[in-house]
């Protein structure tokens, strides 16, 4: 038995009016007392050293007050590398560490100044001269591969089965590759990070998903004690994954604010942020598929190749696109190996991008499995019907929630797909083909683990509750799924609920990334909710039928608090493999003479455990869909292989959909609870509608033109033959 969206609660954002606004303070509206300003220099070379800096006429600028270079750095402490999840930095070398250049746009000084206009100016007077040495920014031109073993701990280099005979003996065999380049999660808010001192304790506002994180590169790099360093980030304006590592920016803020005794403030350019922050690596990846003359799948093979920077080889933590994780799950398979390969590039270190590995993974998966059905004359739909995994084939585990078939068969009736003409060219409407193409969406079960605190208080209106933990509001309607949780549990409105984030002086959260806030922090909070209902029935002295709110109006002034915590869980554990599921449906439109393409339709279904707001869900969901529109038509951070440097970084040349791009989306869900991945039965949303979305359009595609397009972006030179 399975509920719809119809059964889920809705409210509107509680934090929504303070947004639009302007009563929303993001981390750039924060001025000080004696703020001063700082702008970074990058390197215009990409490879080589700085063999002179010439910062006389920067230090002699109105205004200047500092300029810092490796030179005058100092000395910062041994920074975390990540691998006990306590704070990433960007990079395992540290900024302005020495006047070796591994990229364009590389920081090679900093200058501060009373004013933005001062230190721009400044910035613009610091003349370096370099000793340039070979790079590389392509894949082809990489003279250096690395094999990963593990990324987040899941192995790169696997097999099952035996792929070699299943291979050989498959009556039906594709070879096929996919490619996609590099992405980037291009925030709307800016990096950006004011930093002031007071004594020996650190205030830092940061841009960041993960406080936490950056209390602990913080502490470490200047020598303090975690509880010396606070960290506040309460509304952040978008990060995709961008925002989990701890800036160079944020460090060198900080230093510059301890050099000077004042308060510094610095906030990336876009097209710094296109050049400096981690990516989504470009990727390759390589399908072989062969199945029986149904399309039954015997054995995959996939083999990818990404890339990684030049200068991280070795770094314990560092990140490389996943592309493998779920294709060794998501189908019934009983052989299948995968390898990784990372060309080192001088490009930014690649990081986390919404559904980091998945998105790509499910571009040639979804893809390849379309080209099959078509090889086999089997419907797509009934294609993946057909090699359903009821259990985690990989890890030979059973689901602890898997609705995956209901998608399929609530997106078909919703979208019509049974009037779907198998052969391409079929449909037409005027001078426009028409395609229908369908893809599955997955997403892994991560819980990252949270504190929460829950305090209620007799006031003369009646009792009201606050919500404290620290993870981050990044746009995911964090404020209002707890408020919601909170009153829930203790039986108040919701607007009686205040909600406190973002803040290292409240109670611990991991970082608000690998749609984790809410299954970490939703059933702490409902515990913390359960003790105080205890801590209430005792002020009671065990009477039956009595309102927890009258109680609490009985003890005038009265206070109760209480705390709860979530623990970490990764994937799966020995009971259970936790995953999400979902199903796109997708109609484009074609010109044919032009090779014009429109999404004008989506209609999509996912399986998510239960939903704890269906505001807020819809419009996660509806946000990663459009996401994913710009992975299939628009998105291509395109790097210069003569001068080292991303050519469109800015928003003008880096393309992401826009309202013209966007068509009427059906969004709903299954909604039955996973009460096996937390005690609410909810599992993450915010990431799993980017994965399938490329493909689907792609098959779409496919199905209105004939013309198969295994590159991202789908263009339209592709299309006219």
């Amino acid at each position: 038995m399975t509920t719809t969206q119809e059964n889920s609660p809705a409210h509107v954002r509680v934090d929504g009016r303070a947004k639009v606004t302007g009563q929303a303070l993001y981390t750039a509206d924060h001025h000080p007392p004696g703020l001063t300003h700082a702008v970074l220099v990058g390197a215009t070379v990409p490879s080589g050293r700085v063999t002179g800096l010439d910062t006389a006429a920067a230090s002699a600028a109105p205004g200047v007050l500092l300029v810092l270079t490796p030179a005058n750095r100092g000395r910062l402490g041994q920074l975390p590398d990540g691998t006990r999840y306590d704070g990433w930095p960007p990079e395992a070398r540290p900024p302005l560490a020495d006047d070796t250049i591994h990229r364009w746009g590389q920081y090679i000084a900093l200058v501060v100044a009373e004013t933005l206009e001062q230190a721009q100016y400044g910035a613009s007077l610091v003349r370096a001269r370099y000793e340039t040495a070979p790079f590389a920014t392509a894949l082809d031109d990489a003279t250096v591969v690395s094999r990963p073993e593990q990324v987040m701990g899941e192995p790169m280099q696997i097999s099952r089965g035996d792929p070699d005979t299943a291979w050989a003996d498959a009556p039906v065999r594709l070879d096929v590759t996919y490619t996609s380049p590099n992405n980037h999660p291009c925030a709307l808010e800016p990096h950006a990070t004011v930093a002031e001192w007071d004594g020996e304790t650190l205030l830092v506002h940061d841009s960041t998903q993960w406080v936490r994180g950056d209390q602990a590169v913080l502490s470490a790099a200047f020598g303090l004690a975690p509880e010396a360093v606070r960290v506040r980030a309460p509304y952040v304006g978008g990060m995709f994954g961008s925002k989990i590592a701890t800036g160079s920016h944020t460090i060198l803020a900080a230093l510059a604010a301890r050099r000077i005794g004042r308060p510094v403030k610095i906030v990336l350019t876009r097209k710094q942020v296109l050049t400096n922050v981690g990516h989504r690596s470009e990727t390759v990846q390589r399908m072989r598929v062969g199945a029986g003359p149904d399309g039954s799948l015997a054995v995959l093979r996939h083999d990818t190749r990404t890339h990684a920077a030049v200068n991280e080889d070795g770094n314990p933590s560092e990140f490389h696109e996943p592309t493998s994780t779920m294709s060794r799950l998501l189908y019934d398979v009983p052989a299948y190996s995968a390898t990784h390969e990372s060309a080192r590039l001088n490009v930014m270190a690649p990081g986390w991008m919404r559904a980091p590995g998945e998105a790509t993974c499910q571009w040639a998966l979804e893809s390849t499995l379309d080209e099959l059905a078509y090889e086999v004359g089997a419907d797509p739909l009934e294609l993946r019907r057909r090699n359903h995994a009821g259990r985690d084939p990989h890890h030979d585990l059973p689901w602890s929630s898997k609705h995956l078939l209901e998608c399929y068969e609530q997106g078909a009736r919703r979208f019509g797909w049974d009037r779907r003409p198998d052969a391409p060219r079929s449909l037409r409407d005027g001078p426009d083909l028409i395609g229908w193409g369908m893809a599955t969406a997955t997403y892994p079960g991560w819980r990252f683990g949270a504190t929460a605190r829950v305090r209620l208080s007799g006031t003369a209106g009646g009792p009201r509750a606050t919500v404290s933990t620290s993870g981050s509001e990044v746009g995911n309607g964090a404020y209002t799924m707890l408020a919601m949780t909170a009153a829930e549990g203790l039986g108040l409105p919701v607007e009686r609920v205040t909600v406190e984030l973002g803040d290292t002086g409240l109670p611990p959260s991991a970082q608000t990334g690998g749609s984790s806030l809410t299954v970490s922090t939703a059933p702490a909070v409902r515990d913390a909710c359960l003790d105080i209902r205890v801590q209430l029935a005792r002020l009671a002295g065990g009477r039956p039928n009595m309102a927890d709110g009258d109680l609490l109006a009985e003890v005038p002034g009265a206070t109760l608090t209480a705390e709860a915590s979530t623990s970490p869980l990764f994937l799966r554990d020995g009971e259970f493999a936790y995953q999400s599921f979902g199903a796109h449906f997708v109609e484009v439109r074609v010109r044919p003479e032009i090779g014009r393409i429109r999404v004008s339709r989506v209609v999509s279904v996912f399986d998510v455990g239960r939903v704890l707001n269906a505001t807020t869900a819809r419009s996660q969901f509806i946000g990663a869909i459009i996401f994913g529109i710009g992975q299939a038509l628009h998105e291509n951070l395109i790097y210069d292989p003569v001068h080292g440097l991303p050519v469109n970084a800015d928003l003008g040349g880096y393309l992401v959909p826009v309202n013209a791009d966007v068509p009427a989306i059906d969004v709903s869900w299954i909604g039955a609870p996973d009460l096996a991945f937390n005690p609410l039965g909810c599992r993450g949303l915010g990431e799993i509608g980017i994965t399938g979305m490329a493909p689907a359009i792609g098959n779409a595609v496919f199905h209105a033109t004939g013309v198969r397009v295994r590159s991202l972006p789908i263009s339209p030179a592709e299309l006219v033959r």
